[in-house]
């Protein structure tokens, strides 16, 4: 499992993983709630994006791409 750490804070930014990869944490604010949309740099990790009740500390992610499986794990810094 790779852990992902962000900050909770509302913004696009970058983001680093335990396994040594980046990428970067864009917010898209839809016409309800938001969602957070996770992209890694050079294709380390298949991306994915969560809605507002999943941006949680200790969430748990499960990514299934056609020829792989990514395991993710949030982890809030500050």
């Amino acid at each position: 499992m790779t852990t992902v750490y962000v900050h909770n804070n509302n913004q696009s930014q970058t983001i680093k993983c335990s396994d040594g990869s980046q990428g970067v944490m864009r917010i898209h604010n839809d016409d309800v709630a938001p969602h957070y949309d996770f992209k890694f740099y050079g294709h380390a990790h298949l991306g994915f994006w969560l809605d507002q009740d999943q941006f949680h500390d200790g969430e748990a992610v499960v990514v299934k791409g056609v020829l792989d499986c990514d395991d993710f794990q949030l982890h809030f810094v500050k």
